[in-house]
């Protein structure tokens, strides 16, 4: 089966209350583009995210809001940051560092929610079921091409998904795929 790759650049989830903190009471983040996921979008709005040893001065927050603020990022922009990168299932903040995000002269320091988003296939539960996968199975995906190569580890997730594979920017370029590109689906 070929599915399709989204390749997801560092970019914010941000919880109701962190975004009335840096943004004011009652504020409501800005839809500017919808992106694959069904209800997801970008948003206008962007932070500062300042890490250890550097900055980023515009992150996109993508909504909607979430229950937990949380920060994905690459490995090298975790080292760029200076902080220690940590991979993870997206969601999971047990034992992940905490950044400092700033909106103008307002800021705020999550105290975790750091995350390297472990590389993960987003599929319906119906199709999940038709092709026999189980939440949080790991499945491969397979790369032709120039820099042809077997993807591992990749964490099957269920919802109310459109079927993609997720890989962050560094991945990306290591395999030499493109945003959009297909890979086959090994299972």
């Amino acid at each position: 089966m070929k599915v399709i790759v989204e390749v997801s650049a560092k970019h914010l989830h941000i919880s109701k209350k962190d975004l009335e903190k840096l943004f004011g009471k009652n504020y409501k983040l800005t839809n500017i583009k919808d992106i694959s996921q069904p209800g997801q979008f970008a948003c206008k709005e962007t932070l500062e995210v300042i890490g250890n040893r550097n900055s980023y001065k515009k992150v996109r927050i993508v909504g909607p809001e979430r229950k937990n603020t949380q920060l994905e990022l690459s490995i090298s922009d975790a080292i760029y940051l200076g902080i220690e990168p940590v991979i993870k299932v997206s969601g999971d903040h047990k034992n992940t560092p905490g950044i400092i995000l700033k909106n103008k002269n307002k800021r705020i320091k999550i105290e975790s929610g750091v995350v390297i988003a472990k590389r993960h296939l987003h599929i319906s539960k119906e199709e999940a079921k038709k092709l026999g996968l189980k939440n949080r199975q790991k499945v491969e995906a397979e790369v032709k091409g120039k820099r042809a190569s077997i993807i591992k580890e990749i964490v099957v997730r269920f919802g109310d998904y459109k079927t993609r594979l997720h890989l962050d920017t560094d991945e990306a370029n290591a395999f030499n795929i493109k945003n959009g590109s297909r890979v086959e689906l090994k299972i």
